[in-house]
């Protein structure tokens, strides 16, 4: 029989397995997982709340008998329904919550069939732990440049060309499922907090630590999502790359992303009546108005004249960041946004 292999979790790869298996329940899954894996719970939501209460009500050893009995059924359901596809050569690496009971019976019955079984040593709790140091305590050593501009300057477009082009791009609007603005939540639900700090991590370590990270410049709340301290503090003090562009083209182009959202007119219409504290039922009545009756490109201009233009302005005013240059866009047509990240590169690759 071929023995458990203990992987600590800052030397941990994926790429030396062929499958991640969570076996922590279903809820406790959603909230945070390690990026990749699949979730084969050995007990369900229901009955890990079960065992819990029988635990503290009766003892640990009554809450054993019930629980072993219970992962003994699902793991042998989990082999029957798709693990046993796998050859002898598969490879799996195995993690519950900090390590114990769950991912060692787990294991324990993985590799009594025969593979070769890994298991994180400390469980998701060693891995969260080494995610929280990482992006709350230590320093982020790579230099990062900021892609800033007023809101419609196809910032997140250009941040795609420029990752086609193979720099070092997290998209950070991208990871938290939210464009940054009052009508930044689309259809996508936001990640959890611990879920996107997770994909922040991954993303940051796959990154070439030899060439900058580049970002869009961001306030330290996305939607939801705040923007971990030791990020946010390098962000303050980074570089950053200003895109302008005249007030039409990006009412022209703001018109086209939004575009889902304004066929949705109930939830648009939403949207825009919860801007009434800022700007007044007067000019709320008028964009509802322009909205009503198709005027899109008036209500674009509008709102960033009105809403976005002054948020940004005292937004740079706070954040004081350091401006390397200021790229001048006639138009936001792709062929504008091609030659905006020709300039980019040749700021950062002189």
């Amino acid at each position: 029989m071929k023995k458990i292999n203990y992987i600590d979790v800052n030397e941990l790869n994926p790429l030396n397995f062929d499958s991640i298996i969570d076996v922590r329940s279903p809820a406790e899954f959603t909230e945070d997982h390690i990026p990749n894996s699949v979730n084969l719970p050995v007990l369900s939501d229901l009955e890990r709340g079960e065992v819990g209460t029988l635990y503290k009500s009766l003892s640990p050893f009554e809450a054993r008998k019930v629980g072993s009995a219970l992962i003994a059924e699902n793991v042998a359901n989990h082999i029957k329904n798709g693990l046993s596809n796998n050859n002898e050569t598969w490879r799996p690496l195995i993690y519950c919550w900090r390590g114990g009971q769950r991912s060692k019976a787990f294991a324990t019955i993985l590799n009594e069939v025969g593979w070769c079984v890994s298991v994180v040593e400390g469980g998701y709790k060693a891995y969260r732990k080494m995610i929280y140091e990482s992006l709350y305590e230590d320093e982020i050593k790579q230099k990062i440049y900021l892609i800033s501009g007023n809101t419609g300057t196809a910032k997140t477009e250009i941040l795609k060309i420029l990752e086609k082009k193979g720099l070092n791009i997290v998209d950070l609007e991208g990871l938290a499922k939210h464009k940054g603005s009052v009508f930044g939540s689309l259809d996508d639900v936001q990640p959890t907090q611990k879920a996107f700090e997770s994909i922040l991590y991954k993303k940051i370590k796959e990154s070439d630590f030899n060439e900058p990270l580049i970002l869009e410049a961001e306030s330290n709340k996305i939607g939801k999502i705040s923007l971990p301290s030791s990020l946010w503090k390098k962000m303050r003090s980074s570089c950053r790359i200003v895109l302008s562009a005249p007030v039409k083209a990006r009412a022209k182009y703001l018109e086209k992303q939004y575009f889902e959202l304004i066929k949705d007119k109930k939830r648009f219409l939403e949207k825009l009546n919860s801007l009434k504290p800022i700007q007044g039922y007067e000019r709320i009545e008028f964009w509802s108005s322009l909205f009503e009756s198709k005027n899109y490109a008036d209500l674009a201009q509008e709102l960033i004249i009105h809403h976005y233009d002054p948020r940004y302005k005292q937004s740079s005013e706070k954040n004081g960041d350091l401006k390397v240059m200021t790229i001048e866009l006639k138009n936001l047509e792709p062929r504008d946004l091609m030659g905006a990240a020709e300039k980019i590169i040749k700021i950062l690759k002189p």
